[in-house]
């Protein structure tokens, strides 16, 4: 299997490892990236190329790629994307897959074109431990109709300060934290809802990751934790707390769907525990669990009693770089569906990431306006695609 990469990050570079894991004949031929930060996690793991190009254009020109692997800054993925699926080269592409409504319309009308199965995303929580036990519940009507949920996905100081030094500061680059960070989660819970959301609200902003609370202002020793991500990439800087970044460091959700379900969502970039909670309400019975800590419950609503219990943090030693093993489970079905895709199918595609990226966006829309955002025209705007 022939693959090129563009925009040789370590995200892409861990992905392309765990597929290495399972297919020996995954070689990465070639690479555009002017500066890889990948470069030293690949050579560790000796599958850095030794061939590189200036452009996109020069590689599939002169590569007969299988597979071309998107990991660039998120604002030059519908370019990249584009110029793939014009070569007739089948995509992986890193979340978000688009920044705004704009490219969202512009990728809609490529996959009219050529095909939503010749895109493929890394929207991972779908291929969860948790998400497969939730779906197994919810279609033996273990929880009955789904009523409301309460989610969160909170992370730590480090992380936060990757994010005000990243690239991904910078909304025109990154399309904003919900969207950049967040967009599984949107994605999960439509699933567990089993449809869109039609109105949401929103609030939030940044208090944490400002001057006055710099950590040289208040006698804190370790000014390190902030910078202990450190990726000289792309457009990086050193600031955290006076930080140039236009993203929010914590905001709230609410989702109304289709059905009738509620979500309540909130995410902060600061916290000294990170968790990635989730309780999911239905008529019969109710689920609990934390992708971080690893755990999944459920309890009949009637006799209380659990009828589902299970830690798949110890399953995975607590791997959280691998989203919780759901990267390796990733990685497996995208391999089988490569190698034959007439037996194999995927359990979230292109559409799902382009509604999921829909819904952030509205999201921000509305922290921003001070404002409910009904989705339906949206909707009807997606559908008459026909994808």
């Amino acid at each position: 299997m022939k693959i090129g990469i563009v925009g040789f990050g370590n995200r892409i570079a861990h992905v392309f490892l765990e597929l290495k894991k399972i297919n020996s004949e995954a070689t990465i031929v070639s690479f555009v990236d002017p500066k890889p930060i990948g470069k030293n996690f690949a050579e560790q793991n000796n599958f850095f190329p030794s061939k590189q190009y200036d452009t996109l254009n020069e590689m599939l020109k002169k590569e007969k790629l299988d597979l071309l692997m998107v990991g660039s800054p998120n604002y030059l993925h519908i370019e990249h994307i584009q110029k793939g699926l014009e070569e007739g080269v089948k995509i992986f592409a890193e979340k978000p897959i688009v920044i705004n409504e704009e490219q969202t319309w512009k990728l809609a009308e490529l996959i009219q074109k050529y095909g939503k199965e010749k895109v493929l995303v890394g929207l991972v929580l779908r291929y969860s431990k948790h998400a497969r036990s939730l779906k197994e519940l919810i279609d033996n009507d273990s929880l009955g109709k789904i009523i409301s949920l309460e989610a969160s996905e909170h992370i730590m100081p480090w992380h936060g300060g990757f994010f005000m030094r990243n690239w991904r500061r910078k909304t025109s680059y990154s399309g904003g934290f919900m969207l950049e960070k967040c967009c599984h989660d949107l994605d999960f819970y439509s699933l567990i809802v089993g449809c869109r959301p039609i109105k949401v609200a929103s609030f939030g902003g940044r208090r944490s990751f400002i001057p006055e609370n710099s950590p040289a202002l208040n006698d804190e020793k370790n000014l390190d934790i902030y910078k202990e991500y450190n990726l000289e990439g792309w457009e990086s800087k050193e600031q955290v707390f006076d930080s140039d970044a236009d993203i929010v460091d914590h905001q709230v959700a609410i989702i109304e769907y289709e059905n009738g379900a509620t979500l309540a969502f909130h995410t902060n970039m600061k916290v000294p525990d990170e968790f990635r909670r989730f309780a999911i309400i239905g008529t019969k019975g109710m689920a609990e669990g934390d992708f971080v800590r690893g755990y999944l419950t459920a309890h009949n609503s009637y006799t209380g009693e659990k009828i589902f219990d299970e830690n798949f943090g110890a399953a995975f030693q607590q791997n959280t770089k691998g989203h919780y093993g759901a990267d390796q489970l990733m990685v497996k079905d995208i391999n089988n569906y490569l190698l034959d895709e007439s037996n194999h199918s995927l359990p979230v595609g292109v559409v799902d990431c382009m509604e999921a990226g829909l819904v952030a966006m509205k999201i921000d829309e509305s922290r921003v306006k001070k404002q409910i955002i009904d989705l339906r025209e949206m909707w009807n705007k997606l559908d008459s695609y026909s994808l």
